[in-house]
This record gives structure tokens, C-alpha cells and sequence, in this order.
């Protein structure tokens, strides 16, 4: 990641702690938490942040090592900060694009708010797929691309201080790229994953998908990744 970005999350990382840390982004933390693949041993989160992703997989499988991975320290001292178990969360401050663990090394891979950033995202989906033991699982929030209702967006959460972060993380998408599903699913199975599913998250703002690696053996799917379209 270019230096100048990594400088930039540096400076964002106290603001973007206090703008995602609210029940309307939380929700959808537990909302991709909820589709973790069952008692996973090793959990991987990447661009973790703050750590909310984190949090809900650790609160959803009190059992599992979570493990976040950020280029910006300051982000990885929030997730430090705001941990809420007692134990220190495993955090590392690395490059998405080449990950220093070792092929199937977890049973999941997450990222939330993500790859949309990314200057590389074939780079980071490669690697998510390499740390990924077969059968394993890719779970991902990014921005849509599609129109959003504000109905949806303020049945999700009407606190200000969500409507303010999702409405600068907007802006700031519309700018960095955001995704249509059937895109996004056919970019999965490009890489080898099976099966990538979307649905709405954030109020119709985001996108949550969905895709397994397949077990030895296995080959992708067709999958239902275009809707929402």
C-alpha cells in the first residue's frame, strides 16, 4: 500500500474508532460474524481497524484465536484499546497483499469496509485465499453500488452519529469504488472460490458476501452472488 495512504490512516484512525463505534455499525459486524463458519479455530480480519469485526467474531466464538491484520498502527492501537474481553487481541501490522502466515492457516478470512480501499484488490483476494484452509470461508462488507433507500437506511439505525459515518464512508466510497454483486461474485470465483452469496447490509448501503474455498477435491459453484443486483 502506497505510503501516502498508509499515512492517512494513521492520521484517520482515532475519528474512524469514534464514527464506526456505534450500535449501527456494530450490527453489521454481527451481522457478518453470523455467518462464520461453525466453532472456527482461527479467524482472520483483515484492514481490521478499529477492531469491530473482531470483537463480534470473539463475542460470537468466545473459543477462537482472532487475529486482525492492519497497515496502520494507530488503527491496531484502537482495536487494542476498545478490546472488550480481558486477554490482548493478536494484532499485526501487515500488508493485506502479502500476509506473513502460512497457506490454511485459518478457518476464515474477514474484512469489513476493505478491499474497496485497496490498490490491489487481486492481490488481497489471493492471499485470503491462500491463508484459507480448504473449506474455509471469505466474509466480506463492502460498499454497493446499487441505489439506496434512505427508508432502509434509517430502519436500520436513525443515531447521528451513524447517519454521519455512513454518510461520509458514501462520499468516500463513491470516490475510492464500490461494488455490484454480480461483479464482485464473478471476481471470487476468478480466484477460486465457491459460491459467493450477497445480501443488503447497512441499511441497503453495503454488501455482504459470502464464499467458500473449496475442500480438496471441490470446485466453485455457480453460486448466487447477483442480488442484490
Amino acid at each position: 500500500m502506497p505510503a501516502l495512504s498508509r499515512h492517512f490512516y494513521e492520521l484517520g484512525a482515532h475519528a474512524y474508532a469514534w464514527a464506526t463505534g456505534q450500535a449501527g455499525w456494530r450490527a453489521s459486524c454481527d451481522a457478518l460474524a453470523a455467518h462464520l463458519p461453525p466453532r472456527p479455530a482461527r479467524v482472520l480480519d483483515l484492514g481490521c481497524g478499529p477492531g469491530g469485526v473482531m470483537a463480534a467474531a470473539a463475542r460470537r466464538w468466545p473459543a477462537a484465536r482472532v487475529v486482525g491484520v492492519d497497515v496502520a498502527a494507530r488503527m491496531l492501537a484502537e482495536a487494542r484499546r476498545g478490546w472488550p474481553g480481558a486477554a490482548p487481541p493478536a494484532l499485526v501490522r501487515a500488508d493485506a497483499a502479502a500476509l506473513p502466515f502460512a497457506a490454511g492457516s485459518f478457518d476464515a478470512v474477514t474484512s469489513h469496509s476493505f478491499l474497496y480501499l485497496v490498490p490491489d484488490r487481486d492481490a488481497v483476494l489471493a492471499e485470503a485465499g491462500r491463508v484459507l484452509r480448504p473449506g474455509g470461508r471469505l466474509l466480506l462488507v463492502e460498499p454497493w453500488a446499487g441505489p439506496v433507500a434512505v427508508r432502509a437506511v434509517l430502519a436500520h439505525s436513525r443515531d447521528p452519529r451513524f447517519l454521519l459515518s455512513v454518510a461520509l464512508w458514501r462520499a468516500f466510497n463513491r470516490v475510492r469504488g464500490r461494488f455490484r454483486a454480480r461483479a464482485l461474485a464473478a471476481r471470487l470465483r476468478a480466484h477460486g472460490f465457491a459460491a459467493p452469496r450477497g445480501a443488503p447490509a447497512l441499511g441497503g448501503l453495503g454488501l455482504l458476501v459470502r464464499a467458500d474455498k473449496p475442500p480438496p477435491g471441490g470446485r466453485a459453484g455457480p453460486g448466487a452472488g447477483d442480488r442484490p443486483r
